[in-house]
């Protein structure tokens, strides 16, 4: 008895706090795309990097593919002309705070100023406010839900990691896209890696010779939230 009745104020908090969840969900992040069109995502976390960033501008551009990169507001800053490198390329550049922290043991405030921080960096090199923030780790609770609520800055998640940033080779990289890619997916890299890097082209043919259009999250966004 006791535990329904923590369950019904929990659900009553909620809605009170977020309004309808099924809103919510729609509103306040995406993890994934319509399962029913065969679209994937490309991310790529943490640069941009001194090196590595041309080699996966030139695997992307060889496949006239669009990817997203999240970015580190400070490496953005420091790596300036790669940040706009990306930028002039057409790629989606999104929000992975300013100095990657653990944004879940912060405060609202903080979390606040560690997306806008990356913002000013990136509006400062004329690019425009960013669409999307991916909290360092994807990583996210209260505090961060009511920092993006009062940005009105979604949440850019995944669901299928690569786990590239574990130094697996390329052919472990290439075959965990190839064994578990679904519609919809948003598929988790890193920048500055060089097996990534080797392993992409192969993950790009597969991906086309299963009929997926590869887009920007703001594409997969725009095109439908699950």
């Amino acid at each position: 008895m006791l535990r329904r009745l923590m369950l019904i104020s929990l659900a009553v908090f909620m809605f009170i706090e977020w309004g309808p969840l099924t809103a919510e969900r729609s509103k306040y992040g995406i993890a994934k795309g319509n399962p029913f069109i065969k679209e994937v995502v490309l991310t790529f976390d943490d640069g941009p990097r001194e090196t590595g960033m041309q080699e996966i501008d030139a695997v992307l551009s060889s496949f006239d593919v669009k990817a997203t990169f999240f970015l580190v507001g400070k490496f953005a800053d420091r790596n300036s002309p790669v940040t706009l490198m990306l930028h002039r390329q057409g790629y989606e550049i999104a929000n992975h705070t300013y100095t990657h922290p653990r944004l879940y043991q912060d405060h609202t405030a903080h979390i606040v100023r560690q997306a806008e921080r990356c913002d000013e960096v990136l509006e400062n090199l004329g690019i425009r406010k960013t669409r999307f923030l991916r909290p360092p780790g994807g990583h996210f609770n209260m505090e961060i839900f009511n920092a993006m609520r009062r940005m009105n800055l979604p949440l850019g998640l995944w669901s299928l990691n690569t786990a590239d940033y574990t130094g697996r080779p390329p052919e472990e990289i290439y075959n965990i896209v190839a064994g578990s890619v679904r519609n919809g997916d948003i598929i988790l890299m890193h920048s500055g890696t060089p097996n990534t890097v080797e392993a992409l082209p192969r993950i790009i043919r597969e991906l086309h010779r299963r009929g997926f259009t590869i887009v920007r999250l703001e594409d997969l966004w725009n095109g439908g939230r699950t």
